[in-house]
């Protein structure tokens, strides 16, 4: 948008400058290419991979003639596993004055176009990180503009953690042996490294053998006693790396990176021996293994203190209110300490919407199926579906909150129309999406991935399903820390926790429907506690103010009008 906007803005003479920054691991990274030059010219990296020393040498001369350094604009594509070979992430950056390469490096001088520019585009990640490091990462700046505001507690949360696992273990043994094995005798490097490797292994099993969820104490436990016995090996590690002397610029660089990387785990490991009170620690599934996380239970304060008394901050999103309040959301991300107050210090604006919503849409209440707690409700749900999706002739979008009703469905859809079914699992993201616009009368099952960010508009798009309020698990740690935390203080947890996230996501879920002033169809909530529980009027009055029903028969009739 901002070329647009720049180009409305001449004829009222304002003009400005902008520039984009992303997370260090996109740009290439100079200091292990040199690296990894110094290493095919001595035989030892690529010396069993024929095409090796071919992309290196592309990729030097790329970086010769190329402004950017950034991955996106490569001329050939790079699999992910052998970037990884080229690139740094923060955590590994020594920055520019440890880096032999710092004053030529691609990400810094990303960040020097990004210092004299009057809009710096980051993501919330990025944003985050900085906060998390109090500053020096991002340039300095006047004030902040998050838009999607609504999805930065999470994002906070998690910028604002750690997360241990023994691929972390695994990156710091390869930084450190592709700069020892140029020092050292392979009998010192195997010495020096396989207590790491041993740690490693050890913490995959430890953490095996966790329970997921929360971990009160970690320190008192056995993955507790893996992280005690891996700062010892770290403390071993560091010291001889930072005891070396380095004679050419690609080992200056990987030594620094070795140093930054050991530094940021030994941190972090020490933090997860013993976590603030203000946070919780846990254990979960990282696919077919499991890896610890500690986040701060609320991010309000945190927020306040780094980011809200530093610079004017600006929040902005088409689903930050709760019943018609922004209070809520502006409460939790640090305006206020006390809910039943208009934040301090903040104006809020709610806007209204361009579209018609009162004939563009409605919005059908299915209050005659039973509670989605009872078994009856899944098949229930699923024979709605059905006969909702017949009824619009495809051109439907199905969101579940589960990959069971997903596949439910699917199933069913598939079994009692004739319609192209789409699954989220069938396709890569992008592909079913395209399919999906493409095909006028297909229909779209997915869950949590596609509640936001999806834009079809025209009439791919006349009917999305939402099968239940998407609360959060009831057994997440970090939500239970949550809502914990609020009944200490005296306040709902229900109300104050669970039911503003969900309601939030609801709209998001609902904001798929309509795109455009031409666009038309309904909203299908299969949820009956929307019209028999009392909060079901604080959700439904924080929707997009289409018409609501719950006689499906009238809905019928509007989607065939349609």
């Amino acid at each position: 948008d901002l070329p647009f906007l720049a180009e409305a803005l001449a004829p009222l003479g304002v003009e400005f400058s902008w520039a984009a920054i992303k997370g260090r691991q996109n740009y290439l990274c100079l200091s292990k290419l040199e690296e990894s030059g110094e290493d095919a010219d001595q035989g030892g990296l690529f010396d069993e991979e024929a095409d090796g020393s071919d992309l290196i040498a592309t990729l030097i001369e790329w970086a010769e003639v190329h402004e950017t350094g950034d991955r996106d604009d490569l001329p050939i594509a790079v699999p992910d596993e052998v970037w990884s070979d080229f690139s740094v992430s923060g955590m590994e950056c020594p920055g520019r004055e440890e880096c032999p390469q710092g004053r030529e490096c691609f990400a810094m001088a990303a960040f020097d176009r990004a210092a004299t520019a009057d809009v710096v585009i980051v993501n919330h990640h990025l944003y985050g990180a900085g906060l998390a490091l109090e500053g020096g990462l991002l340039p300095e700046h006047d004030v902040v503009i998050f838009d999607e505001a609504h999805r930065l507690e999470d994002t906070m949360a998690s910028a604002l953690g750690i997360e241990l696992t023994p691929g972390r273990l695994w990156q710091l043994h390869r930084t450190v042996s592709s700069f020892a094995k140029r020092i050292m005798p392979p009998a010192e490097v195997r010495k020096l490294l396989e207590p790491l490797r041993d740690r490693a292994l050890s913490l995959e099993s430890r953490l095996s053998g966790a329970v997921d969820g929360h971990m009160p104490d970690p320190g008192q436990t056995e993955v507790g006693g893996e992280f005690t016995a891996i700062a010892a090996v770290l403390s071993e590690i560091n010291g001889r790396v930072r005891s070396a002397e380095p004679t050419t610029p690609g080992l200056r660089g990987a030594r620094a990176r070795a140093l930054r990387l050991g530094g940021h785990l030994a941190g972090d490991l020490a933090m997860g021996l013993d976590p603030p009170d203000s946070h919780v620690s846990w254990v979960e599934p990282d696919g077919d293994r499991k890896r610890f996380k500690l986040a701060p239970i609320d991010v309000g304060p945190l927020l306040a203190a780094r980011l809200l008394s530093e610079r004017p901050t600006i929040m902005t999103s088409a689903t930050l209110s709760v019943g018609g309040s922004l209070v809520p959301l502006a409460t939790r991300l640090g305006f206020s300490p006390d809910a039943d107050e208009v934040p301090l210090g903040a104006r809020m604006l709610s806007v209204g919407s361009p579209f018609d919503f009162e004939y563009q849409g409605r919005i059908y209440v299915a209050a005659g199926l039973p509670d989605p707690r009872q078994p009856a409700w899944r098949e229930a749900a699923a024979a709605e579906i059905v006969a909702l999706v017949e009824a619009a002739g495809g051109r439907a979008l199905v969101l579940t909150t589960s990959y069971r009703m997903l596949d439910l469905a699917a199933e069913k859809l598939r079994e009692g129309t004739g319609l192209e079914v789409l699954a989220q699992r069938d396709l890569p993201k992008r592909r079913l999406v395209e399919r999906f616009e493409a095909e006028e009368t297909s229909v779209l099952v997915a869950t949590m991935g596609f509640w936001e960010g999806l834009d079809i508009p025209g009439r791919s798009l006349e009917l999305v399903v939402i099968d239940r309020l998407p609360f959060p698990r009831p057994d997440d740690p970090l939500w239970v820390a949550r809502r914990e935390l609020a009944e200490a203080q005296e306040r709902s947890a229900f109300q104050t926790v669970d039911l503003p996230r969900a309601t939030m996501l609801l709209a998001q879920g609902v904001g798929r429907l309509i795109r455009t002033t031409s666009d038309r169809g309904v909203v299908a909530l299969l949820d009956s506690r929307l019209a028999k529980m009392s909060y079901g009027r604080v959700v439904l009055g924080s929707l997009p103010p289409m018409p609501i029903t719950a006689d499906r028969e009238d809905v019928v009739s509007f989607l065939k009008r349609l």
